[in-house]
């Protein structure tokens, strides 16, 4: 069978496309990567590290035993409150109480720094997950 010679031509076109695309989506995920950061704060609860990142209705929470914990925006008078009905979170940026319903205490945040490389290693990995369900 013999092959048009244009069809010859549409193929490093579409080569090209196609690598442009992925670069593209690389970039969107940087940028999403970089948005989830700084919306994130590194906090100790009960003498261990974990990562809560706010994101529009509702909170995601890294635990030190690297589970996942999602609260949900709810209507409060005493502040901005998240809750999934046994934890909950009161408080925004890094001025936040958590902890099981009706027992919560104050958690030590501050902003998420990605200086340590093999934090942060660790860390892109958790937050990839709690994306990903």
């Amino acid at each position: 069978m013999k092959v048009p010679p244009v069809s010859i031509c549409v193929l490093p076109l579409l080569c090209v496309a196609v690598a442009l695309s992925g670069c593209d989506i690389l970039s969107q995920q940087k940028r999403e990567e970089e948005n989830a950061i700084k919306n994130t704060v590194d906090c100790q609860y009960s003498g261990e590290r974990l990562l809560v990142r706010f994101d529009r209705d509702e909170v995601r929470v890294l635990m030190p035993d690297s589970s996942r914990m999602y609260l949900y925006r709810m209507p409060s008078s005493r502040g901005v409150l998240y809750t999934n009905g046994e934890f909950e979170l009161l408080g925004k940026g890094t001025d936040i109480t958590f902890g099981p319903v009706g027992d919560t205490g104050k958690l030590e945040c501050k902003p998420y720094s990605v200086d340590d490389k093999e934090q942060r290693k660790e860390d892109r990995k958790g937050l990839r997950e709690q994306r990903a369900i």
